[in-house]
């Protein structure tokens, strides 16, 4: 059984169903609004030359933000079709979206800009500012959502135990996980930062060759072996 641990992945549930996969999912993980949202509207307003964002979670909030804001002119970079999916979803495609969907990589294929404004959570890394600021490029960090780990009901616990592939898509996921139990199921990650973490706490690991859901689903397919 596939164990996807990020509850909101339908789609990819059905591609695994469509392949005769068993598959379940359980979110591990959830988000709270922080103070720094509310001052999202006014920033967008007053005019930004970039807005970047990394995770679907943070393209939700751009969303609200950019509706108080009424909907102002924005060119909006993203990083990963799951992402990006939301933003057009709501009627904001992003302008820009990296070959690779690493916040590396958009740093070092960033359109040219003065200034960029990274709506993030209070988990994402610095690898997206630093490669902006080593291009000389100002970048503003607006953390607007905090990542918990979710308190899990007996039958979610006993998908846990379950699992012989346990798809991961970020480091404090694979973190969870592991709160939950000491079994260590082969681990499909989603990039590299998440398969260092899966390594590092004993998972076997299977790293999507390409970023992204499909990347994913492919790196499940290896990991059980068809």
């Amino acid at each position: 059984m596939v164990l996807l641990t990020r509850g909101k992945d339908k789609a990819l549930l059905e591609k695994l169903a469509a392949l005769g996969v068993e598959a379940a999912e359980v979110a591990l993980l959830e988000q709270v609004d922080l103070p720094g949202l509310a001052r999202l509207p006014g920033l967008l307003r007053g005019g930004v030359d970039w807005v970047a964002v990394t995770s679907k979670e943070g393209a939700g909030r751009l969303l609200w933000a950019w509706e108080e804001a009424g909907r102002p002119p924005l060119k909006v970079a993203a990083v990963g079709e799951g992402t990006a999916g939301v933003l057009a979803a709501g009627g904001l495609p992003p302008a820009f979206l990296p070959p690779r969907a690493t916040a590396q990589d958009l740093a070092l294929a960033f359109p040219p800009a003065q200034r960029v404004l990274f709506v993030a959570g209070d988990l994402a890394g610095g690898d997206l500012e630093e490669g902006l600021r080593a291009r000389g490029v100002r970048v503003e960090r607006l953390t607007v959502y905090a990542t918990r780990a979710r308190a899990l009901g007996e039958e979610e616990v006993a998908l846990l135990a379950r699992a012989q592939v346990a798809a991961f898509f970020s480091p404090s996921g694979v973190r969870a996980f592991a709160r939950w139990t000491e079994r260590r199921p082969k681990a499909a990650c989603i990039g590299p930062v998440t398969a260092r973490e899966a390594g590092a706490l004993g998972f076997p690991v299977v790293e999507a060759e390409n970023p992204g859901l499909e990347g994913l689903l492919r790196a499940i397919l290896q990991a059980l072996g068809t």
